[in-house]
């Protein structure tokens, strides 16, 4: 990856996540306590989980 690439923070901030959901074993209580730090609910924090996804998929498809 270029250097550009690795330095711009709206192509890794996707991929970050999207690798977490990905390959990170989350227990229910580490949810609960995500999702309590940031005033969401589960369902919301599985929609930025999917929508970081959906994102890192077009990016890999335009830029890499």
């Amino acid at each position: 990856m270029s250097d550009s690439k690795w330095e711009d923070n709206s192509i890794q901030f996707p991929r970050l996540i999207s690798e977490i959901w990905a390959n990170v074993e989350i227990s229910d209580a580490e949810w609960e306590d995500i999702c309590v730090s940031m005033d969401i609910t589960q369902v919301e924090l599985e929609q930025l989980f999917n929508r970081a996804e959906k994102e890192w998929e077009k990016i890999k498809l335009t830029n890499c």
